[in-house]
């Protein structure tokens, strides 16, 4: 729209289109006041994007990118406050936030699939199947008559030629056939294939190729060991077969990630595991790319990420960037059991990596659980699905859809300005800080006061104390929560003397023997710690490994190894102090009644150290680890609910704060720490405790806190998580 003053009259441009009116009474100067949207002159105005506002005169121009994610204050391109908008709907946070679209539960194992020819999702079970249509946001579905493949781990493909879903499992374990094909437009399944492989595959990456009708998959982890074979099946003959690759030494692993270079080209990327593909020996994580060429069966390095944060691991698929300079997929920390996803997108010319978008939560704990990335370039939107399975072992799950619209952003792109509404926020974080900083000074010179003015107020009437000499080290101590570590019956720490394989041995066998297990045979340490060997070279390890472990453990009193009824297991009497057994006994009181207050003393000192099986990350020990923290927040659960039900404040915030020492994000612990204060009137100690969490949640999850203080205590427990 062009205001001509001189000419009395308006250009209005639409499109092609031009209008002009005249005969205005414009006078030479004006301030208009420039609106868009629903006015006192004009209500009813449909919904619209704008951006890049630019309005002009011969001498100036102000230019409004419009970029801005909060608050209602309009800014030009020198970041100046120059404008008001009515309640807005900042677009830029659909390029950072991840939208979930929809979440579903299933009772046994399901699957799901992206629909390339509709742009839908399917979503599939034994006798279900159901679409979620993205342009309309709705969801259907229908019974179908069954599959007659028994889904363990729920992994398929989705074929656009056939607009089928192939699922199949690599392990003929649980079915006669392995694959098969799920019509997704009549709901008619078939039976295609009974081929297999020699051992299952978690977590395998995996790609189809549309052109040769052939699906790739690589590493994976099955028959605790980690594969490194590009296992290759064939569309056309229904078989499976290995790519044997030239060139460069890939190490086995498994949480891997591949797509699509080029026709005829994969790249590969990343993933955890070692090079023996022993998984007893632990796990590597690794940020390195291969180039993979279908055409002479050669893999070539191309390089190592230059990767800083904690370990995190991909999903399974990747998305090539437009231009094809770079590649987008989801990673995670896979070790933490309430872990997040986040979107990475990695160069191909050179190490570099963005982290973009916010985190998306998933609980990991049961390694069935798995997450994937897609693309609708029509839409231009990433989604993300996230399939979370019972860590117990059940074939429930709960699968979430997400989306975020391209191109996607980093968090530093979110919040451009500081100014206006957000200078109070900061000006009130300064004078809070100053005002802190004042009074631990005003505190550190009152105590260096106190301390020398204490024997002049003494000195009439001396008391003589006793002063105790340095509190001895404690001897015969094991700790398995926070960092491993084992003291001998001289104060010694011989933690060192515990190599990764003795470490191993020793605590599947303490594990299998606290309580009322009988220990662990000899068989199952073959399976567990020398699964490649042969039966006569696993004994021979084992046996060297045991006396190695006595020899130790003569140099610890009240920790005797034995062997009875073919179960190894060691007995711990009382002179040996094992935190793990004393946790146990903690439980034990309170499964039998007991009040959780009259011995939560006791059960901080415990817990203190950290998390049960810190520094262990072998993924033997999960089931161990997961059982430990589901039976203590279940019970933490239930004791919270009632005394705050009773209206025992104080008790609540003593035991949400032991929960928060363990799980620091626990938003549950937070809801009850916060209003158990709120009721007794402690606001301050309760804005530490959130601004405390706050700081933890942006610095693992990568993104700010989504709730308020007064969002917390002004609803109850379950609305202000939702």
């Amino acid at each position: 729209m062009t205001f001509l003053f001189k000419e009395d009259s308006v250009n209005l441009i639409i499109g092609n289109r031009e209008y002009k009116t005249g005969n205005l009474g414009l006078s030479e100067e004006m301030a208009p006041s420039i609106m868009f949207g629903s006015s006192k002159f004009s209500e009813e105005i449909p919904s619209f994007a704008i951006r890049n506002l630019v309005v002009s005169a011969p001498d100036q121009q102000f230019v409004f990118p419009l970029n801005e994610s909060i608050g209602t204050l309009v800014h030009d391109t020198q970041g100046k406050v120059r404008g008001k908008a009515i309640n807005p709907v900042w677009l830029i946070n659909r390029f950072y936030h991840w939208n979930l679209l929809y979440s579903h539960s299933s009772e046994t194992t399901a699957g799901y699939s992206y629909d390339t020819n509709l742009g839908n999702f399917v979503y599939f079970n034994a006798d279900s199947l159901y679409t979620l249509d993205l342009r309309h946001n709705s969801w259907s579905g229908y019974k179908h008559a069954g599959l007659p493949v028994k889904m363990r781990l729920g992994t398929n493909f989705f074929c656009p030629d056939t607009r089928s879903v192939y699922i199949y499992e690599v392990d003929k374990s649980l079915n006669e056939y392995t694959v098969c094909s799920l019509d997704l437009a009549t709901g008619e399944a078939k039976e295609v294939s009974s081929a297999h492989l020699s051992s299952q595959r978690h977590h395998h990456s995996s790609y189809l190729d549309t052109l040769n009708n052939k699906y790739y998959i690589f590493g994976g982890f099955g028959l605790r060991k980690y594969a490194n074979t590009l296992e290759v099946y064939d569309l056309d003959k229904n078989t499976w077969s290995t790519m044997h690759l030239k060139g460069d030494f890939v190490a086995p692993r498994f949480f891997s990630s591949m797509g699509a270079l080029e026709s005829g080209e994969l790249l590969l990327f990343g993933g955890t595991g070692n090079p023996s593909g022993d998984q007893s020996l632990g796990k590597n994580y690794y940020y390195d790319l291969y180039k993979i060429n279908l055409q002479d069966s050669t893999i070539t390095k191309i390089r190592d990420y230059s990767y800083k944060g904690p370990n995190i691991v991909p999903v399974r698929n990747q998305v090539l960037s437009a231009d094809g300079t770079s590649f987008y997929t989801l990673c995670y920390p896979m070790q933490e059991a309430s872990s997040y996803l986040q979107l990475y997108k990695f160069s191909l010319l050179d190490d570099s990596y963005e982290v973009l978008g916010n985190a998306v939560p998933m609980e990991s704990k049961a390694i069935l659980s798995n997450a994937n990335l897609y693309y609708s370039a029509e839409r231009e939107e990433f989604y993300c699905c996230t399939q979370e399975f019972d860590e117990h072992g059940g074939q429930s799950s709960v699968i979430r859809f997400y989306s975020l619209s391209a191109p996607a952003i980093a968090a530093n792109a979110l919040c451009v300005y500081k100014d206006g509404e957000n200078s109070y926020l900061y000006f009130y974080v300064i004078v809070v800080a100053v005002f802190i900083l004042l009074f631990l000074l005003f505190c550190i010179r009152i105590k260096k006061r106190s301390k020398q003015t204490l024997p002049v107020m003494f000195e009439e009437n001396r008391i003589s104390v006793r002063v105790e000499g340095k509190k001895s080290l404690p001897t015969n101590t094991l700790y398995l929560f926070g960092d491993f570590t084992v003291l001998d019956k001289k104060g010694r720490n011989i933690t060192h003397l515990f190599s990764s394989k003795i470490k191993q041995l020793f605590l599947l066998i303490l594990l299998n023997s606290i309580g009322k297990k009988e220990g662990i045979t000899s068989s199952y340490i073959y399976g567990l710690l020398w699964p490649e060997k042969e039966a006569s070279s696993a004994k021979n390890l084992k046996g060297v490994a045991i006396n190695r472990l006595r020899k130790i453990l003569n140099d610890v009193e009240g920790a005797e190894l034995l062997y009875i009824n073919g179960h190894y297991s060691i007995k711990l009497s009382n002179n040996l102090y094992c935190d793990y057994k004393d946790y146990l006994s903690l439980m034990g009181r309170i499964k039998q009644g007991n009040s959780l207050q009259e011995i939560s003393q006791s059960l901080i000192e415990v817990l203190s150290r950290g998390k049960f099986l810190k520094s262990i990350d072998d993924s033997i020990f999960d089931f161990f680890k997961s059982d430990q923290e589901s039976e203590l927040h279940e019970i933490l659960m239930i004791e919270l609910e009632n005394l705050y039900f009773k209206a025992e404040y104080e008790q609540v915030i003593q035991l949400a704060d032991i929960w928060l020492k363990i799980d620091s994000l626990s938003s549950t612990a937070l809801w009850y720490f916060l209003n158990s204060c709120h009721k007794l009137k402690r606001e301050d100690q309760a804005m530490k405790r959130y601004y405390l969490y706050v700081a933890e949640f942006s610095k693992s999850m990568g993104s700010s806190y989504h709730l308020s203080y007064s969002d917390i205590i002004h609803n109850d427990l379950r609305m202000s998580f939702q």
